[in-house]
């Protein structure tokens, strides 16, 4: 049997709740709360606006409310569908190993049904990106369109080998100094809310994170991704060489819209709020 993710004693629980609730607090008003009970546990929702859903993923040991800053702008014409992933830090509980990359989608699948929704504009930050390949794969008919913005390191573009030694020595070291070093350096320098960062930082330091890792994708399942899709990246992302994966995309993926945004790194959805925020709601009012 698989393992289950799980924070590393009852203190941990305690600050880590402190924390999310003062990221959760950033939201605008009226957003909701809910649980949806799944197959592999009970996921943690944020739920703000109205108008057709748009499912968000976050990125690695992030977390639902780690998307406040695109909540607001998506909320005024679209449902804000944002999750806590099972298997990272966050509110859900899980009870049962998500151990195989289709594994999210089964987990994806059971949200959307817990929430009454047949289809939705599904997508994600790096990590939540790939999640989202993994349902478009697996249930198709579920996804209106993909938004994959900047999809995590291996997934459609390889590490740059620069880069290896840095991620090496995060595995190796994992605490929340080293976590916090490596998160400046993802940033490339840009400014981010503390509280987010801390999040992000202390979640991944005393939990004990159980999700598949991100497989590159091979030519043939990009290939497959057969509906609207927005590709978004980071001109400055670490994880991957951005004109190598809009290269990649436009030959596999025709029906894909794909931009580099300039000065952006991997977190772009927060360093560059505005800017995706305004690409984002063009590509999904231009795609029903």
């Amino acid at each position: 049997m698989g393992r289950i993710g799980g924070f590393k004693d009852s203190g941990s629980v305690r600050h880590y709740r402190e924390i999310y609730a003062r990221v959760r607090a950033q939201w605008p008003p009226g957003a909701e709360d809910l649980r949806v009970d799944t197959r592999f546990g009970g996921t943690h929702v944020i739920r703000h606006g109205t108008g057709p859903p748009v499912v968000l993923v976050p990125g690695s040991g992030a977390t639902a409310a780690n998307w406040v800053p695109n909540a607001g702008a998506l909320a005024a014409s679209y449902t804000v569908i944002a999750l806590d992933t099972l298997g990272y830090p966050g509110l859900g509980t899980q009870i049962a190993p998500i151990g195989r990359p289709v594994d999210l989608a089964l987990w994806l699948e059971d949200v959307l049904d817990g929430l009454g929704i047949d289809t939705a504009h599904v997508g994600g930050l790096s990590y939540g990106a790939w999640a989202s390949m993994q349902l478009a794969w697996h249930a198709p008919r579920r996804v209106d369109s993909l938004l994959l913005l900047e999809p995590g390191g291996n997934s459609i573009g390889r590490p740059p080998l620069r880069a290896l030694p840095t991620f090496l020595r995060m595995l190796v070291n994992r605490t929340e100094a080293e976590y916090e070093r490596f998160g400046r350096l993802v940033e490339g320098g840009w400014p981010n809310d503390p509280d987010r960062q801390r999040l992000v930082n202390y979640g991944l330091a005393h939990y004990r994170s159980s999700v598949p890792m991100i497989r590159y994708a091979s030519d043939e399942q990009l290939h497959r991704l057969r509906m609207p899709s927005l590709v978004l990246l980071g001109e400055n992302s670490i994880v991957h060489d951005a004109s190598k994966v809009r290269t990649r995309v436009r030959r596999l993926m025709p029906e894909a819209c794909v931009e580099i945004i300039p000065g952006a790194p991997h977190p772009l959805a927060e360093t560059h709020a505005e800017v995706v925020n305004e690409k984002v709601l063009a590509f999904l009012k231009s795609h029903g």
